[in-house]
């Protein structure tokens, strides 16, 4: 007697929990613990806001100016781009995240960015006049709450992605920019295991604040991990 052949949907279920159990396996192994010395903030603490900062596939992380008091080689690079009071700071690859518009050509190097291994970075600045919530009316920009000691990691950890020339400072790369805008050569290297939204779940983290980075790996992601877990507005600011 001929075995009755199993359904599509059946055969599609071994699969599907292959998917799930792969899925599960990655959340749990890129959950990063906060800090609880730094995160949630006890009463009293001395603060300060900073922002993030996303288009829907991008993020940045905005800070007042003066937060890089006492930083050399992050200050510099600031000195170097803007004198304005915030400044907003993004990490991406070299050759996709210095390009401009969009075109066939443009969309395989993002896949060439994504899926080649090890890819030249870049730390982009640039200057914000205004308070980034005001600034930016037509993007998403939360504010976040930091400890000023979790402020200090967040700046310890993007000078750390900014790479040194032979005499010690940043190296601005030759990039079309806009006013107030410079990008600068970063230590890390960018591929699908470390992308843009990765970079900014860690500097968070660096403030106290657990992320997930499988979860982070696009902004709305990052969003949700920040809402669930560190109680950040998942909207932006209303008072805009």
């Amino acid at each position: 007697m001929a075995r009755p052949r199993r359904s599509p949907r059946r055969r599609g279920l071994p699969i599907l929990g292959l998917i799930l159990a792969v899925g599960a396996l990655l959340i749990l192994a890129t959950s990063r613990a906060g800090d609880a010395r730094l995160y949630p903030l006890a009463i009293g603490v001395p603060r300060t806001t900073v922002y993030l900062i996303d288009n829907g596939l991008h993020s940045d992380i905005a800070l007042p100016r003066q937060a890089l008091a006492g930083d050399p080689v992050l200050a510099r690079a600031a000195a170097m781009t803007t004198g304005a009071p915030w400044l907003m700071i993004g990490w991406g690859d070299e050759r996709f995240y210095t390009g401009q518009g969009l075109s066939l050509a443009r969309i395989e190097d993002g896949a060439r960015a994504v899926l080649w291994p090890r890819n030249r970075a870049v730390v982009h600045l640039e200057g914000v006049a205004d308070q980034p919530d005001m600034a930016f009316v037509d993007a998403n920009a939360r504010p976040i709450e930091v400890s000023d000691a979790g402020l200090a990691r967040m700046v310890a950890r993007i000078d750390r992605s900014l790479a040194r020339g032979a005499d010690g400072a940043p190296v601005r790369i030759a990039a079309p920019v806009g006013a107030d805008e410079a990008f600068f050569l970063s230590s890390e290297r960018f591929d699908l295991t470390h992308l843009c939204n990765h970079w900014t779940a860690e500097v968070l983290n660096a403030a106290g604040l657990p992320v997930n980075l499988a979860l982070d790996t696009l902004p709305a992601g990052l969003r949700l991990d920040l809402a669930v877990r560190s109680q950040v507005p998942a909207e932006p600011n209303s008072s805009r």
